[in-house]
Order: structure tokens, then sequence, then C-alpha cells
């Protein structure tokens, strides 16, 4: 016994919940990265205001050396505060250093033109990463010649990275939190989704238990074809099973008489050869007709659709040389796409009735038209074919009953008058109608109509 595949809620689930830690793990990342932009961005412009606090509070020594007059940040005047600040002059030695740098053995490289500035990232001693910012200024007051000084501002990364972590841990918290949240959203919504799928599933189950004869009428729309379809092959199963037992009750009843008929001629020694082939040719007669009756529209919802301009042209060419000596003319009035799911032998045995009646009757001229016919109530196209002919016609009163079987109008045309019923029974067993009116040669004109299946 195979094992059961995954359902298909779990494998939608599954990938869904693949697809979610994607999209979440892509949108944290995104995230991250914005954050670290901008808090970066953030400590940059913090850096550069205090570079200028220093360039607007600076003054040239009488030493020569460039220092600021007054310190306006608390934090650069206290030790280990995380924010320093020191100027060097155009050779690299520092003139002056802030208060905040004692022991934290800070010591930047940088060294930008006039005007420029430098970012660097360096590390303390002790580990602590800093980041550090620098501005190149051309000093001329109180010298001869201007001279180059170096204005830095730097501040510990340490609250940087900590803060960053902290919110790390908030993007993954709510990254599994969103996670959880949607899968566990998509597997109730697909498993309400799919409900009716369970639904269709537990009727096909009472169906092939006998339980149910159908399914119910009421379907979402992705579903409701599904389950026409399936009823209607429910509808034609029910249809054929019907019709064999009705076909097997009917043979056994016709074969009642002429088979007691035989056992009465064996019994009186009165069976001549004339006699018995006539009950011979009887129960063939029979079986033949049963057979054919049990077999018409085998019209289950699973036959393909059938092109009928090849066959027709065919059965039109066989017709012609049938029909020779009368010379007969036959337009073939079909779209080279006209396609209708009947089966291939009920289409020629339907056609070669109904044209066989109008070659033999008509004068001169046959006309057949196919099309396809759209109606309201069809889910599909239905099939309409018309048949014509310029014989002398059939008189208005003559119309229904000559799609009796055995029923001719016509006696010195020969034939037994099953042509027509048999069409009759083939078409009413496809759901179709039959009906006979003039045609515009003022012959006969055979309308058939096929429904939408």
């Amino acid at each position: 016994m195979t094992a059961s595949a995954p359902s298909l809620v779990n494998r939608l689930v599954v990938a869904l919940a693949i697809a979610s830690v994607l999209v979440t793990g892509a949108a944290a990342m995104a995230l991250d990265a914005l954050y670290r932009d901008l808090a970066l961005d953030s400590r940059r412009d913090v850096l550069d205001a205090q570079v200028i606090a220093l360039v607007a509070t600076a003054e040239l020594q009488s030493s020569g050396v460039l220092a600021p007059t007054t310190i306006a940040e608390a934090r650069l005047a206290t030790p280990g505060s995380g924010l320093y600040a020191e100027i060097r002059d155009q050779e690299g030695v520092t003139t002056w250093r802030s208060p905040s740098t004692v022991g934290a053995g800070l010591s930047l490289t940088a060294r930008p033109a006039a005007g420029e500035r430098s970012i660097e990232q360096v590390s303390l001693p002790d580990g602590t990463r800093v980041l550090a910012f620098s501005l190149g200024v051309s000093w001329e007051a109180g010298l001869q010649h201007p001279a180059t000084f170096v204005l830095s501002a730097a501040e510990s990364l340490e609250p940087y990275f900590s803060e960053l972590n902290r919110v790390r841990s908030w993007l993954l918290a709510g990254a599994a939190a969103l996670m959880t949240i949607l899968v566990i959203g998509l597997s109730l919504g697909l498993r309400a989704g799919l409900r009716p799928l369970r639904r269709l599933e537990r009727e096909i189950l009472e169906v092939e238990t006998g339980r149910r004869d159908s399914l119910d009428g009421s379907w979402p729309r992705e579903l409701e074809g599904v389950a026409q379809n399936l009823n209607g092959l429910l509808e034609g199963d029910r249809a054929r099973v019907a019709r064999y037992r009705a076909t097997l009750g009917n043979l056994a009843h016709s074969l009642k008489t002429p088979i007691a008929a035989l056992k009465s001629m064996l019994d009186s020694g009165s069976a001549d050869p004339a006699s018995v082939g006539s009950q011979l040719d009887q129960m063939q007669s029979i079986v033949e007709h049963q057979l054919r009756k049990a077999v018409l529209a085998g019209a289950g919802s699973s036959i393909a659709s059938v092109v009928l301009r090849a066959p027709l042209t065919e059965l039109v060419a066989a017709l012609t040389k049938v029909y020779r000596d009368k010379a007969m003319h036959c337009v073939l009035d079909v779209p080279a796409d006209l396609a209708y799911p009947i089966d291939s032998g009920d289409l020629m045995e339907l056609a070669g009735n109904l044209l066989d009646n109008a070659f033999k009757y008509g004068r001169s001229r046959v006309v057949l038209r196919a099309r396809a016919d759209e109606r309201p109530e069809w889910r599909r196209s239905g099939l309409t074919v018309e048949i014509e002919d310029d014989g002398s016609g059939i008189a208005i009163a003559d119309r229904v009953r000559v799609l009796e079987r055995g029923v001719r109008v016509d006696e010195t045309v020969a034939g037994q008058g099953i042509g027509l019923a048999a069409a009759r029974e083939l078409v009413a067993a496809y759901g179709g109608t039959i009906d006979i009116g003039e045609s515009a040669f003022g012959g006969a004109a055979v309308r058939m109509r096929l429904p939408g299946r």
C-alpha cells in the first residue's frame, strides 16, 4: 500500500511559509540597512557640528598654537565621556586635545587638505570603536603665511552598536512574530477557502456509496463547472444503465412471441423452411432494432468533440455515388472548424439517415447547413443542422407522424420508414429536437438542434 501524498493545504502552507520567511527576512534586512545608514548619518552630522563649533571658538595663541577659547560641549570636558576633539597642525602634530581624551589613547591619522572633510573609523587601545570626522582649515589670522590645521571630532560607536543590536533583536522578534501570524493566517484562510473541495470529495464519496444521486447545485464559481460536468456524467451513466436495462427487457419481451411460434412449429411438426425463416428474420430484425436502441446516443459527457466537415464531406461523396443516376447536386455549408461532442458513429448514422432521405426524395438539389448554436441556457455552444431538398416535400399534417417508426408517406419509393424515426430517437438521446418544415426549394427541410454539452 503506497503512502498517501501530502495534502494540497499542507503543500500550500509550506510553500507560503517559505515565501513568507524569504519576504520577511528581506524586509528585516532592508530595515536593518536603513536604520544603520540613518544612525551613522546622524552621528556624522553631530561630529560635523562639533568641528564647526571648534572652528567658531578656535583662536591662535601667542605660541602659535590653535586652540578653542571655550568648550561648549560638556562631554568634551569630561574624561571617558566618549566624545573627543583635537586640533593638529599641518605636520600632523597635535596642538590641542579635549580633556575627554585623557587616558583614551585616541590616535587619528586623517590629514585632509584645506576645505576638505574626512571620515575614518579607528579603535582605541581598549578595543572601543570610534568614528572620527576631520576638517582641513586654512588659518590666516595672526600669521604672516596661512597655515593649515586639521580640526577633528570623534565619538565612540559602542552606544551605536549597542542600539543597533537592540534594534536587530526587535526586528528579528517582529519578523518571527509576523511570519508566525502570516503562516497561521494563511493556513486558516486556505483551509476555509478549500472547504468546498473537501465538500466535493465528501459528496462524490456519497455518490459512490449510493447515499446521493448527484452533487448539490450551489458551488463556488471555480467549482461550478466541475460539479455540473460531474452531474452530467452521472446523469449520462444512469441514462445508459436505464437504457440497457430497458433494452434487455424489451428484447426478452419481443423474442417471446417468435420463440413460442418456433416451439409450436417444432412441436406440431409443421416447421417448414419458409415459416422458420420468417420467424428467424423477425427475430433478427428485433435484435438489430434493440441493439440499435441500446447504443443510440451513447452521449456520455466524456465524448470528445468531432470536427464535422470531413466526415460529412465523405458521406455526401458516398451518397452521390449511390444516387449517381439522379445526378444530385449537394451543397455542403459547414464551417471548417465547426466541432461538436458526439460519437462519430452516431454522427454518421444521424446525418446518413437524413441525407439519404433527402437524396432519395429530392429531384436534383440537396443543401446541408451546420452552424454553432448559442443559447443563454447553454453553457457551451450547441449545434444546428438543416438539410433541405427540392422534392415534393411533406404535408403539414404528416410532419409529426412521419417521425414515428414504420410510418411512410410516399409509398412509391422503396423504404421501411425507419430513417427519420431512428434520427429522432438519436437526437432525443442527445437531448436535442428535430422538426420538419418546408425548404426554400419547395421540398422538405429537416432541422435538428443539439444542446451545448
